[in-house]
C-alpha cells in the first residue's frame, strides 16, 4: 500500500503555502505519494494511521476527529513551568474578573482556537475578548484560562523537537543576536519525558539575561519556520504516526 501524505492546495492546485510547498519536497524525499487537495476535497479523502495529513490547525483537527482522535492541548505542561521565569498559573474568565491580576496573560487552557493569547490591562478589556464573535458565543464565566504574569522578552526563538532531539531553530522576534542559552533549553526538554514524538518549544531571553520557556505547540501542523523538507516531514510524520498509532513508528 502507498504511502501517501495529503497536503492542502489551493485553488489552482499547488501547494497552498510554503509550509505545504517544504513538506511535499520533503515527503517526496521518502517515497511519499503527494496528494495535493483542497480542504474541501479532504473532507472526504480516505484517511488511515498510515496517511498523514499536511495543513493548519484547523484542517488537521478535523482531519484526525474523523480517525477518532483529538489532541489534548499543550503550551505549558506543569512540569515545565519553572522555566517560564515568571507567575503561571490556571484560572477561570469569572476568577480574572473578580480578581486584580491585571495586567495579565490570558489565553485558553484547552485549546488554542478559541481566542489568541495576548495582555488584558483590565476587566473590560478582558470582557470585550470574550464577547461573541463569528461562530464563536460569548465566553461563559467558568471558561478555563492559563493565565501568566507579563515579561518582556529582548529576542524569542522556536526549536523544533523530534523525538527529543532539537533539530532547527527559528528566530521569530526580538533581536536576532539575542540567543537562549543552549543548556537552559536541554534542561528543558530533558524535564519532559511525556513530550509529544514532534513539536515546537519556544524559548525568550528576558531583561535580566535568563533564558525563559515562551510555550509549547504541538507538531501536528507546525509551520516549517526553515526548517529543511526532509526534518519537517519527519518531525510531521513523527507526530502523526504517534496519534494515530501507526505501527511504522519512524521515517526509514
Amino acid at each position: 500500500m502507498p504511502r501517501i501524505a495529503f497536503i492542502v492546495a489551493n485553488a489552482q492546485g499547488a501547494p497552498s503555502s510554503p509550509s505545504a510547498t517544504a513538506a511535499a519536497q520533503g515527503f517526496s524525499h521518502f517515497g511519499y505519494e503527494i496528494s495535493l487537495v483542497t480542504r474541501e476535497a479532504l473532507k472526504t479523502a480516505p484517511l488511515s494511521a498510515e496517511t498523514v495529513v499536511v495543513g493548519g490547525v484547523d484542517t488537521v483537527l478535523d482531519a484526525l476527529a474523523r480517525l477518532g482522535i483529538a489532541p489534548q492541548h499543550i503550551t505549558l505542561p506543569v512540569p515545565l513551568r519553572g522555566f517560564a521565569c515568571r507567575r503561571v498559573w490556571e484560572s477561570t474568565v469569572g476568577e480574572v474578573l473578580e480578581s486584580s491580576d491585571f495586567p495579565v496573560f490570558v489565553k485558553p487552557l484547552l485549546d488554542n482556537k478559541t481566542f489568541t493569547g495576548q495582555v488584558v490591562t483590565s476587566p473590560d478589556a478582558l470582557e470585550a475578548l470574550i464577547l461573541s464573535r463569528p461562530n464563536q458565543p460569548t465566553l461563559p464565566s467558568d471558561f478555563p484560562l492559563l493565565c501568566q504574569e507579563p515579561v518582556h522578552f529582548l529576542s524569542e526563538w522556536r526549536c523544533f523537537v523530534i523525538r527529543g532531539a532539537v533539530v532547527g531553530t527559528f528566530h521569530y522576534r526580538g533581536h536576532p543576536l539575542t540567543f537562549p542559552d543552549p543548556a537552559t533549553i536541554t534542561a528543558c526538554l530533558s524535564a519532559y519525558p511525556d513530550a509529544p514524538a514532534g513539536y515546537s518549544a519556544d524559548f525568550g531571553v528576558l531583561e535580566s539575561g535568563q533564558t525563559a520557556l515562551v510555550e509549547l505547540n504541538d507538531g501536528y501542523a507546525l509551520g516549517h519556520g526553515g526548517l529543511i523538507g526532509s526534518a519537517y516531514a519527519e518531525l510531521l510524520r513523527a507526530r502523526w504516526e504517534e496519534l494515530t498509532h501507526a505501527k511504522n513508528a519512524f521515517i526509514p
